[in-house]
């Protein structure tokens, strides 16, 4: 059903899905482009919305640190420090919950923001030390679960750019890592303050200090030189990565120096630990600046990336709709241009059905269809002279059979007078040689007679010979017809072999996107797409298959009509030859009568003379009458066989006219 509805429709319908259809596999490719810049603008967002809950977390990292030395220390001065801190990090608190519930809400999780505001709780209000050590370290462990969740839900983890891998892994892995080995630290120093420093701690306390140096510390170094951003500035302060990198490192390591320094004295010195504890804060307060600054860098480099993705996605809306627009301009030009050469078609065909030959066609293009046009227009002409010649010369045809038809009777009516006058001689001549007189002057006049016919049978000798010259030109003309229809013929099997190829090439392309589709399945998951191109492009060559068996189809139809008009002409030819035959016969018949008359023209003669001679030949006139008799009767025959023949040509005349007048010759139908 499908083939049958598209077997319908017009061919400037058929080039417009032709081109629609080879405009889809762009269109799946831009399709495609689109759907990727979304995605990655989508996954950047994301990663934004990370950086925007990750940035009060590593606030909270560096500000909980300063609220519990603030409230281990008990001077006065520090209480408006420790309710401005206080203030601070449950603001900071607030802030974080609402943009994880903003952001990723329903996110399944064992921690969240609830459990950082609960343990702040507790120690915000707890006086028990341990208690409130116990909740120092468990929300700073939190916090380093939150920002490692927010990283992994986020997708900063598995970013595709290398320096931002680099960048996440030390400023929310090594970073937070060492953040939370300092809190171990101090609070195994504040131990020494209870009291309760034992071999075990301080061993500890060395093992922590030493991972701290000599592993910490160097990681995160490794970490920002493989990401190569200390030449670059941060947006926010513009102080450079090296020396905030520098700051942290030598913080860290005065800090473990620091340490060390006390705890191998003989005697721990507790009036030392709080600058243990301020330099632990310095070492804090530079770790968050570095962080800040890696965030600050971070969103710089995703907010670039989103910049060009959305460039890219600008670009490609503005391909395809400058694709599909050019497209549609040359589909429409070219419809126009096909539509204007199949119209003209159009109406010289119904113009040649209504049997007018007086159309012209001229051609308005220098493709395939404006040759074919051209060919038509020349073919039209010749065969519109032929016909005016051929109309032409029927018409003399007819006059003069007419003419011939009007001699022939009076031949007839002649010799019928002759035959009655010789009877009426043979019966009397031996009672009234009176008469002999009489049969001379009508022998004479018979004798004038046959010299009239003989020269209507030279004129009608003639009038044969021009229609035989006429006929002759109607056969040279018909090879020519029969040779254009060849040509015809020729050239629709050269457009044939055109769609074969254009078959051959759709076959080809069917074949690669088979093999595309094979690669893209061995792929995997990476392929799935690659594979949905693969499909269209074969669904593309197969319509392609479809329309070139259509255009084929076309051609064979017209290929059998072209056929069936060279069936036409060349039976047509048969019959101008069967006509020329005929006329060639007449030729003979035209010899006879010629003959005839000479002879009926030399017997009349004789009779003459034998009239004159009749007073001294009697015995020979009888005798001589017969032989006129005899003369008589053939030529009487002889009339007869003209008169018939005649008769035919007038018919086979009048049959030319009724043909030739079915067509119309002039600009007047």
């Amino acid at each position: 059903m499908e083939i049958k509805f598209f077997k319908n429709i017009k061919l400037i319908n058929k080039l417009t899905i032709s081109a629609s259809v080879f405009l889809l596999p762009l269109g799946i490719m831009l399709f495609s482009i689109i759907s990727m810049s979304l995605s990655s603008i989508k996954t950047d967002r994301i990663e934004l919305n990370g950086i925007e809950v990750i940035r009060p977390s590593i606030e909270l990292m560096q500000n909980i640190p300063l609220y519990v030395n603030y409230s281990f220390d008990n001077s006065q001065d520090n209480q408006v420090n420790i309710e401005k801190s206080k203030q601070h990090i449950t603001e900071l608190l607030l802030y974080l919950s609402e943009k994880y519930d903003k952001h990723f809400y329903g996110a399944v999780s064992t921690i969240s923001p609830q459990s950082l505001i609960d343990n702040w709780e507790l120690l915000s209000k707890t006086t028990v030390r341990d208690s409130f050590l116990w909740a120092y370290r468990q929300m700073m462990l939190d916090l380093n679960k939150i920002i490692s969740l927010v990283v992994d839900i986020s997708g900063l983890i598995t970013d595709r750019d290398i320096e931002t891998a680099y960048l996440v892994a030390a400023a929310f892995h090594e970073l937070p890592q060492a953040q939370d080995r300092m809190v171990l630290i101090e609070n195994l120093l504040r131990t020494i303050q209870d009291g309760a420093f034992t071999q075990k701690r301080k061993s500890e306390l060395h093992l922590n200090m030493e991972l701290l140096v000599h592993s910490d510390n160097i990681r995160i170094q490794n970490r920002f030189h493989s990401a190569e951003t200390i030449r670059n500035k941060n947006i926010n302060n513009f102080e450079p990565f090296e020396i905030l990198l520098k700051s942290c490192y030598d913080s860290i390591a005065y800090f473990s120096n620091s340490v060390e320094n006390i705890i191998n004295e003989p005697v721990i010195n507790i009036q030392a630990l709080p600058s243990l504890f301020e330099a632990a804060n310095k070492a804090n307060n530079t770790t968050y600046r570095l962080q800040e600054a890696s965030l600050g860098r971070l969103e710089t480099i995703i907010k670039t990336r989103i910049s060009l993705y959305r460039l890219r996605l600008i670009l490609s809306l503005t391909a395809a709709i400058f694709a599909t627009v050019f497209a549609f301009f040359i589909i429409f030009i070219t419809a126009f241009s096909i539509r204007k050469s199949t119209d003209s078609m159009g109406v010289v065909f119904k113009r040649l059905n209504n049997n007018d030959l007086s159309v012209t066609i001229e051609s308005i293009s220098s493709d395939e269809l404006g040759d074919f046009m051209t060919l038509l227009g020349d073919f039209l002409s010749k065969l519109h002279h032929t016909f005016a010649s051929i109309n032409k010369n029927s018409s003399m045809v007819s006059t003069a059979m007419v003419e011939l038809s009007s001699t022939a009777k009076q031949m007839a009516a002649t010799a019928n007078e002759q035959s009655a006058s010789v009877a009426e001689i043979v019966s009397t001549m031996e009672n009234n040689r009176d008469l002999t007189a009489q049969s001379a002057e009508k022998t004479k006049e018979v004798a004038n007679l046959a010299a009239e016919t003989q020269e209507l049978s030279r004129r009608g000798a003639i009038i044969r010979e021009a229609n035989e010259a006429m006929m002759f030109d109607i056969r040279k003309q018909n090879v020519k017809i029969i040779d254009i229809i060849k040509n015809l013929a020729d050239m629709l099997s050269g457009i044939d072999e055109s769609v074969k190829i254009i078959d051959t090439i759709a076959d080809h392309t069917k074949l690669i996107a088979f093999n595309a589709a094979l690669e893209a399945a061995s792929s995997g998951e990476a392929g799935t797409r690659f594979s949905a191109v693969a499909d269209e492009i074969r669904r593309f060559a197969n319509n392609v298959v479809e329309s070139a068996s259509e255009i084929k189809e076309n051609i064979s139809e017209i290929h059998y009509a072209a056929l069936n008009l060279l069936t036409e002409a060349n039976n047509g030819s048969r019959a101008i030859d069967t006509g020329y035959n005929r006329i060639v016969e007449q030729k003979e018949v035209f010899e006879n009568i010629v003959d005839v008359s000479q002879n009926v023209s030399f017997r009349m003669q004789q009779i003459f003379n034998l009239s004159k001679q009749q007073e001294f030949a009697t015995s020979h006139v009888f005798t001589a009458l017969k032989e006129i008799s005899s003369g008589v009767n053939q030529f009487v025959s002889a009339t007869a066989i003209t008169s018939d023949t005649v008769a035919k040509l007038n018919n086979m005349s009048d049959e030319l006219n009724d043909t030739l007048a079915k067509y119309h010759i002039s600009g007047d139908k």
